[in-house]
C-alpha cells in the first residue's frame, strides 16, 4: 500500500520531532529525581571521620534516598572555632550547603535565630522517644520553650594520670593543686637518670582557644565563683576567686610543674605529649582514653576528676555535641529523619563504642556492650550528672569567651599580671553585657 506523501512530511515534522525530544527530557529528569539521592552534609573535626562513616554507612542502608557527606579538613581537622565559623557564615546564605548543624553545647542560644524549632517535628513523629536522654543535655539546648538542638554526644572533663608511677613511689593520687606540685617535684626527684624520667608534670590546654576557657571554668567553680551568671549576667572575672585561678595557671608553668609549650597545646597536642610517656598527669576528655588504650601507656593510666584549690571537689567542665536544622534549609524534613537517626540508642552506641565518646542516652552508660569496651562508663555519667558544669548559656558566648581568652593567654605568655588581664576582662565582658542586663 503506497502512503501519502502528505502523511509522510507530517511524521516527520521537525518541530513535533523537537516537543517529542523535550517531553522525553522531562520525563527523565523526572524520574532522575525520583531515584537520585537527596545529599545531606555536617562538618566535623578529622578525629570522628572513621565512627561517623560506620554509622552513616548504616543509616544509608535504611535511608537510600539520602546521601550524607562528612566535611572535614584532611590535614588538620577543623577546630570548634573553625566549624562555629563555617556554620556562622553557612546561615547568612539564601539556600545553606549544610542542612545538619552539628554544634557544641554552648552554641544553640547564639544560633537560636537561625534554626528550626525541633519540638515541631519531634510533635509529628511518634517515633521519637526524648525521656532517655540526660535532661541536662536537652535543656542545654532549650529556649523559651522551643528546642534548637537534639544531643547526639556528653563531654565532661577529666583527669588522666600514670597510676604506675604513682604505685611505684607509694605515692596516693593528689586532689589539689597544692599536692600536685608536692608529688611532681618527688617524682622528678625519684625518676631523675632513671628510663622513667619525669620530665613533665602535669599537661592540659593552653593555647588561646576554647578549651584554655574550659581549664579555667574548672578551676574557677572549684573556688566557688562564677564566671558569668546566666540568669542576673553577673561578671566574676576580678573576684579575687578568678585572679588567683589565673595566677595558678601561671604558676604551674613557672614552677616548671607544666612545660613551657603548654601555651601552645590544643586537645591532640597535650595527648601526644602524654603517650611520649613522661609526664604524669593529663587533663583531657572522654575520647582520650580510646587513643590512651592503643598506646604504650594501656595499662598504666587511671582516670579522676580534674584537681581542684582548697580541698573542695573536683569538678569537669561540660562539653557536648548535637544536631539542629537551620532555617534555610534546602531539605529540612530529611535533616530531621538523619538527626532522628544519628540520636538514637542504636546510633549512639555505635559510635561511641566505634569511639570512646559519651553518649547523651543515660541507659548506654550502663549498657553491659559499652560497659564492656569502656569499664568506666558508669563513673562518667556519675560525673557529668553530679561533678560537672556548664559554660554560661548566653546568646553573646563567643564574644565573651573571646575576651576570656585573649586575657588568660596574656597572662600565660607574660604579656599582663593576673590582676589586670582579669580586671580588663570583666570591664570588656560587663560592657558588652550591659545592654542586656538593663533590659536593652
Amino acid at each position: 500500500m503506497n502512503v501519502p506523501r502528505r502523511l509522510i512530511r507530517r511524521w516527520f515534522n521537525p518541530f513535533k520531532l523537537l516537543i517529542l525530544a523535550l517531553v522525553a527530557q522531562v520525563v527523565c529528569l523526572l524520574l532522575w529525581g525520583l531515584t537520585w539521592p537527596i545529599e545531606l552534609s555536617f562538618v566535623v573535626p578529622q578525629d570522628e571521620v572513621q565512627p561517623w562513616e560506620a554509622v552513616i554507612t548504616d543509616f544509608e542502608k535504611d535511608h537510600p534516598k539520602i546521601h550524607i557527606t562528612l566535611v572535614t579538613d584532611p590535614e588538620a581537622g577543623y577546630t570548634t572555632d573553625e566549624r562555629k565559623a563555617i556554620y556562622t557564615a553557612d546561615f547568612q546564605a539564601n539556600v545553606a550547603k549544610f542542612d545538619l548543624v552539628y554544634m557544641d553545647i554552648v552554641w544553640p542560644l547564639q544560633f537560636a535565630g537561625h534554626l528550626k524549632d525541633l519540638n515541631r517535628y519531634i510533635a509529628q513523629d511518634n517515633d521519637v522517644d526524648t525521656s532517655d536522654f540526660l535532661l541536662s543535655e536537652l535543656e542545654a539546648g532549650q529556649l523559651d520553650n522551643k528546642l534548637y538542638r537534639l544531643p547526639m554526644r556528653a563531654d565532661v572533663g577529666l583527669l588522666y594520670y600514670r597510676q604506675d608511677l604513682l604505685q611505684e613511689a607509694g605515692l596516693t593520687l593528689p586532689k589539689t593543686f597544692d599536692e600536685l606540685t608536692q608529688v611532681v617535684k618527688d617524682l622528678k626527684a625519684r625518676t631523675k637518670d632513671t628510663d622513667l624520667e619525669v620530665s613533665a608534670g602535669y599537661l592540659w590546654q593552653g593555647n588561646r582557644y576554647e578549651g584554655l576557657v574550659a581549664n579555667f571554668v574548672e578551676i574557677l567553680e572549684t573556688m566557688g565563683e562564677t564566671w558569668i551568671d546566666p540568669e542576673s549576667l553577673e561578671v566574676g572575672l576580678d573576684t579575687p576567686q578568678a585572679i588567683e585561678a589565673a595566677e595558678l595557671l601561671k604558676k604551674l608553668i613557672q614552677d616548671n610543674i607544666s612545660p613551657t609549650e603548654v601555651i601552645t597545646y590544643r586537645e591532640k597536642e597535650s595527648l601526644e605529649r602524654f603517650k611520649e610517656g613522661q609526664a604524669i598527669f593529663l587533663r583531657g576528655w572522654p575520647y582520650f582514653w580510646t587513643d590512651l588504650q592503643d598506646s604504650e601507656l594501656s595499662d598504666k593510666v587511671a582516670i579522676a576528676l580534674p584537681f581542684s584549690v582548697h580541698n573542695s571537689p573536683g569538678i569537669g567542665c561540660r562539653g557536648g555535641w548535637g544536631f539542629g536544622i537551620p532555617k534555610n534549609a534546602s531539605h529540612p524534613h530529611e535533616a530531621w529523619e538523619a538527626i532522628k537517626y544519628f540520636t538514637s540508642e542504636k546510633a549512639q552506641k555505635q559510635f561511641v563504642l566505634e569511639s570512646g565518646y559519651l553518649p547523651s542516652r543515660s541507659a548506654l552508660f550502663k549498657d553491659p556492650e559499652i560497659e564492656a569496651a569502656y569499664p568506666q562508663m558508669p563513673l562518667l555519667l556519675e560525673y557529668l550528672e553530679k561533678s560537672s558544669i556548664f559554660r554560661p548559656f548566653i546568646e553573646q558566648y563567643g564574644e565573651v569567651s573571646e575576651i576570656l581568652q585573649n586575657a588568660l593567654s596574656d597572662v600565660l605568655s607574660g604579656q599582663q599580671l593576673p590582676a589586670a588581664a582579669m580586671q580588663e576582662a570583666q570591664a570588656k565582658t560587663e560592657e558588652l553585657l550591659r545592654p542586656l542586663s538593663q533590659g536593652g
